[in-house]
């Protein structure tokens, strides 16, 4: 079962983005207590149409941005309130974690936090590499036990006189962490789209009763924040939307059409991949 706030607020987007999706306008939709359909949409044309809806994901590759994310969290909430960035020297530290911060040691993991950046700040020349403009690792916590506990180490970047932007005081989210990324491939989001479209299409051997067609409406929301991207170089949604297209071959089990809905574009668009 879906979340059925968040399937009305997907519908309703994909309803805003294509009205007449189903080739005649939309005079009334619900979302029935059955399962399937997520809507039903009643048309002008006499119709009523089911439409089943499923995200666009790698959910292998969400579990993974998800722990960290709760890690990340972790750290942030324990860092609260935030102080300004008041040094003479540092600029920027990324954080290395090494396990969660539970709430009763987020007290003391700040106040060593903020004890140990303030002697790394004042003790700047004799500390080796301090001055490297790639920035440098600390990981001595030998006097910050919760500091211990918690980190691998520190990336410290320092403040440098020809970059004027790093030399202003009072900032907030200098302790932070580096963003996450590397190298990808926007094949793995098109697999990713033909695996979820063939979930579906197996899962269901008749329409729903009452239902003159039954359609899929993918839609690509968290796969944005936890995903790699779609878009490559000449490639974007519409893209992969044919190559998944190509992929299942007409594979489409009881849907009559399937649609893709992606509102994080430059304004919500919407691709037919079958038929």
């Amino acid at each position: 079962m879906g979340n059925p706030a968040e399937e009305r607020d997907v519908f309703t987007g994909f309803l805003a983005a294509m009205p007449a999706f189903a080739g005649s306008p939309v005079t009334d939709w619900r979302q029935p207590a059955q399962d399937p359909p997520d809507v039903e949409a009643d048309l002008a044309d006499g119709r009523t149409v089911g439409i089943e809806l499923t995200s666009w994901l790698d959910e292998s590759q969400i579990g993974r941005e998800k722990k960290v994310e709760i890690m990340e969290t972790s750290f942030r909430d324990a860092i609260q309130p935030e102080p300004p960035n008041e040094t003479e020297r540092i600029f920027l530290v990324w954080l290395a974690p090494k396990r969660r911060i539970m709430p009763a040691d987020r007290t003391a993991f700040r106040a060593e936090l903020l004890a140990l950046m303030e002697a790394i700040d004042r003790d700047w020349e004799s500390i080796p590499w301090s001055d490297s403009p790639q920035g440098f690792d600390w990981k001595d916590f030998t006097k910050y036990p919760n500091l211990e506990k918690h980190l691998n180490s520190l990336d410290i970047h320092l403040r440098r006189a020809a970059v004027a932007s790093t030399m202003r005081k009072g900032g907030l989210h200098w302790l932070t962490f580096p963003a996450r990324g590397g190298a990808y491939s926007p094949d793995w989001m098109v697999d990713a789209l033909v695996e979820c479209v063939s979930a579906k299409t197996t899962k269901y051997s008749s329409k729903p009763s009452g239902a003159a067609e039954f359609y899929l409406l993918v839609h690509y929301d968290k796969g944005f924040v936890y995903n790699t991207p779609v878009l490559g170089i000449d490639f974007g949604y519409a893209e992969a939307v044919k190559a998944a297209a190509a992929q299942i071959s007409g594979a489409v089990g009881v849907f009559d059409k399937i649609l893709v809905f992606v509102p994080v574009a430059q304004g919500p668009q919407v691709f037919q991949l079958h038929p």
